[in-house]
């Protein structure tokens, strides 16, 4: 029996892997205890694509425009990766949505990509039930028989002999999108990112080249596949014949360590708020056991090559405490977007930068300017539009000379560029000072007493913006002063006064800084949840009256 795919990557390189290594692992689901070769992969293929192209052409496929787009819910695990190889193979684009989206939203972005499928997995069919009842309300704007596709993913039998080739194929892959996210939230209003299927090759082809992956490495996956971030290690996992693990897509520091101990993973990227639970972890359970024991702990997180920093700013103080752990070698920042994929990237061969807390240089291809401060772009691995309700969205993001305006502030320090976060929520103009708030963050963290900080700016019609603080202090500690806390950022770590939160919220017992459902830090919705418009006066609040402090003694000049 002869199984046909497209002539296109990665289905090349899992034919090439099914005929020469047919029993290699290429996928491990610890979430289900799954396995799949490559061949098992391209079978599950298969038998899912004809399952929804009868569904598609009940409703229009053949009549759908270029932008076909077909959703997705399900984990990042078996279940997901056969339904995206499904969906590439069927020239369709991938729309992966969070688990845990709400039937609202999900409706929302139906009307804005007008998909012509939605895939999912059989454990959250009451979630695509709430949604099918939204769509086929009368007022929905959605095509109220739109298909709603279980995933099955079960493997021919195996005394069936089967031949895996190519079709020829007549599609003209420049033209074809690969996939369709939805930005986090993080620094703006939500809005579709549509990436062409060349681009998320150009993407997977300089992560294999530059991480050196092979069939000897494993990719440690634990992130959702809804976002850029999800997908990161898959498609280059697949193309190298490197093996996939995957872990449902919910972060389990008990089972990450678990996993680490048993040694072999060679690859895997966390956010900086993942490396601190998983610190903690490590504190209160694996520190405290017996010296030989904990050494196997780390020795599994010392051989891992690449041990990457993605979603947010990597703090000093976080690099320090894991470069320390990891007898001397650092963690590497992986700074990318949704738009553009990886942009800078720390080298993971004898990393040394004057600035370990860098970003690197920008990857093969990727082409950087600086505009006051501001990180503009050029990629091969680039987006091809916005889809959001405003349809000037895409060439506005773009300046004349063709380069991304990333909203990204960052400085180049020799070959290399130290970034500062997002103009609109990480840098701040307060009494004619700039400030960058990941140098006010990793000042409060290197504070014995203080678990977690965050520092964003809040509108002042007096001093147009002041540098404001989320604070959790440690169980073991005692709350200080305000005028001690900034005491000690002075005497303690030099922080300049006019870097220093002049507004600060400290957080109650049960209190958390908000986090998106990707993991990564919310500083908008986390100013709206403790400071809010009306901030002077709140519950919980702390004000420095500036009234009389002198402008000198700030750090300005008179």
């Amino acid at each position: 029996m002869q199984l046909l795919f497209p002539p296109v990557s990665p289905f090349l390189e899992l034919i090439q892997h099914a005929r020469q290594h047919p029993d290699r692992i290429a996928l491990r689901d610890h979430s289900t205890g799954k396995t799949a070769t490559a061949g098992q992969l391209l079978q599950r293929v298969s038998s899912l694509r004809d399952k929804l192209k009868d569904e598609l052409l009940q409703n229009g496929w053949e009549t759908a425009g270029q932008d076909k787009f077909i959703f997705l819910i399900a984990p990042p695990g078996l279940e997901y990766v056969v339904s995206m190889l499904t969906i590439f193979s069927l020239g369709a684009a991938m729309s992966a949505q969070s688990i845990v989206v709400k039937p609202e939203d999900v409706l929302r972005y139906f009307k804005l990509a007008k998909p012509l499928a939605l895939l999912y997995a059989p454990a959250l069919a009451e979630k695509a039930q709430a949604i099918k009842v939204l769509c086929a309300s009368s007022d929905s704007g959605v095509n109220p028989k739109l298909p709603f596709v279980e995933i099955q993913t079960s493997c021919l039998d195996s005394s069936t002999s089967l031949e895996y080739e190519t079709s020829v194929s007549t599609k003209n892959l420049s033209t074809q999108n690969g996939t369709l996210f939805f930005t986090s939230g993080t620094s703006g209003n939500q809005k579709g990112v549509v990436h062409s299927y060349q681009a998320l090759l150009a993407s997977a082809r300089e992560r294999i080249g530059t991480w050196q992956m092979t069939e000897k490495d494993v990719f440690l996956n634990q992130k959702p596949g809804n976002w850029m971030g999800g997908i990161f290690g898959i498609i280059p996992s697949l193309m190298s014949g490197a093996c996939l693990e995957t872990c449902g897509g919910v972060f389990n520091p008990e089972w990450f360590w678990e996993r680490i101990r048993q040694g072999g993973v060679s690859v895997f990227d966390v956010a900086p708020t993942g490396y601190d639970r998983i610190a903690k972890y490590f504190d209160d359970h694996i520190a405290v056991l017996p010296p030989a024991e904990t050494e196997i702990y780390i020795q599994g997180m010392i051989d891992v090559k690449v041990a990457g920093v993605s979603g947010s700013l990597l703090s000093p103080h976080t690099q320090e405490r894991w470069t320390k752990l990891r007898r001397g070698k650092p963690l590497l920042n992986l700074y990318g977007s949704t738009e553009v994929t990886l942009i800078c990237s720390m080298r993971w061969e004898n990393p040394d930068y004057t600035d370990m807390s860098s970003i690197g240089p920008p990857v093969t291809g990727v082409e950087v300017k600086l505009v006051d401060g501001e990180m503009r772009l050029k990629a091969p691995s680039m987006f091809s539009r916005y889809i959001s309700d405003d349809p000037t969205l895409t060439e506005k993001a773009f300046d004349s000379e063709g380069y991304f305006k990333s909203g990204d502030c960052a400085e180049k320090v020799g070959d290399t560029y130290v970034l500062h976060g997002r103009a609109n929520i990480d840098v701040l103009h307060f009494w004619g000072f700039t400030v960058h708030t990941g140098e006010v963050e990793s000042a409060l963290l290197s504070l014995p007493y203080i678990a977690d900080a965050i520092s964003l700016p809040l509108a002042d019609t007096e001093y147009k913006e002041r540098v404001a603080a989320i604070v959790k202090i440690k169980p073991s500690s005692e709350q200080p002063s305000f005028d001690a806390l900034r005491h000690d950022l002075t005497e303690k770590t030099g922080l300049m006064l006019f870097k220093q939160p002049t507004v600060i919220y400290w957080l109650k017992e049960g209190e958390e800084i908000s986090l998106t459902v990707n993991g990564k830090i919310s500083k908008i919705d986390a100013r709206k949840k403790y400071f809010g418009d009306d901030w002077r006066g709140k519950d919980g609040v702390d004000v420095i009256d500036l009234s009389k402090m002198e402008y000198w003694r700030m750090g300005g000049q008179c």
